[in-house]
């Protein structure tokens, strides 16, 4: 039987696979939509088709993102999104499901019973062998960190379901923990603003956009950006311009509590390890590092230098996909687990 490795990155926004001398080959929204009722299993559409049904769906279609918060809280569904994702990737003329091996990033701090719900995904998706590693380490490889060193570095990856943070040091972590603000708390928070403020309801789709477009941590940066919803008072179509002071007064609390956790991680380790953190700073990934002005409120706020990186969504699966191709850093992690 033929024997593919891939990597994968399942997060609460979107799935991520790596395929050696391809790269990465599949990143779509992490969204499945069943015909009628979710048990009966009957997959209609998923990632990005699934996604554009978001809001639009017929009575008997029901849409299902079946990870939240950076966990899986719909191991089935997850399970079948995941293996219609494999078959996308696998060559068009192929007979027999080949033996998978995969590489697995998972968030940091998980109950046995939360890993135990990747395994099963990973398997009931048709991955015969499965390695889990920590979404930072694997983000630290991305972005070739010394992880291997007494001080790899400091990583921040702020994703769409939470944020996770570690220091590491000799291919494991030192001090680490993961707090459920991500990106999709934002989105929520900002479209209950905007109803709040323009009277107009938008979806969480439409909130991302804005952040995404106008998003500021400056508050007085004078973006804006309009935006079409239903007027809440007359129940008709209605429209409002969205400023990037709306979006920084909404975010910058959330961006504020992440910081202070980045602080108390800090905090726990070692000496030597927060001199070597004070001369190299922290690095921060995940699609919420790429919002402005983020680089000098965390600066300010720790007390140390802060590097983002250009193309900060694709760290993890990127340094998951580099693991493959290095088993001897890959078996330094695992001993360290």
């Amino acid at each position: 039987m033929a024997v593919m490795e891939i990597a994968v990155e399942i997060g609460t926004g979107f799935t991520s696979i790596y395929l050696p001398g391809n790269g990465i080959v599949l990143r779509e929204p992490t969204v499945i939509a069943f015909l009628g009722d979710p048990r009966a299993k009957r997959v209609q559409a998923v990632g990005v088709q699934a996604e554009k049904m978001i809001g639009k769906t017929p009575e008997r279609t029901a849409i299902v993102e079946p990870v939240a918060d950076g966990v899986i809280v719909h191991a089935d569904a997850c399970g079948l999104l995941l293996r219609e994702f494999i078959k996308k990737i696998l060559p068009q003329n192929y007979v027999f499901f080949p033996r998978i091996k995969a590489i697995v990033g998972i968030p940091t701090g998980l109950s046995l019973a939360e890993r135990t719900a990747y395994e099963d995904v990973c398997r009931a998706a048709g991955i015969a062998d499965v390695t889990m590693v920590e979404n930072v380490l694997l983000a630290g490889v991305g972005l070739d960190l010394p992880i291997r060193s007494a001080c790899g570095g400091v990583v921040v990856n702020i994703g769409a379901g939470a944020t996770e943070i570690a220091a590491m040091s000799l291919a494991g972590v030192v001090s680490g923990c993961g707090v459920t603000i991500g990106g999709k708390m934002m989105d929520k928070a900002l479209a209950d603003f905007i109803a709040g403020k323009y009277d107009l309801k938008v979806g969480e789709i439409t909130a991302r956009k804005v952040k995404d477009a106008i998003g500021s941590l400056f508050a007085n940066d004078t973006s804006e950006m309009g935006v079409s919803g239903r007027n809440i008072t007359t129940k008709n179509t209605g429209s409002a311009y969205v400023t990037a002071a709306d979006v920084c007064e909404v975010v910058k609390p959330y961006y504020a509590r992440i910081a202070d956790a980045v602080e108390s991680i800090i905090n726990m380790c070692p000496p030597e390890i927060v001199g070597e953190i004070d001369n190299r700073g922290i690095y921060v990934v995940g699609g919420g590092s790429k919002i402005l002005g983020l680089e000098q409120m965390f600066a300010e706020r720790l007390g140390v230098g802060v590097h983002t990186v250009e193309e900060p969504s694709y760290c993890v699966i990127l340094g998951a996909g580099k693991l493959l191709g290095d088993k001897e850093l890959l078996q330094e992690i695992l001993l360290q687990k």
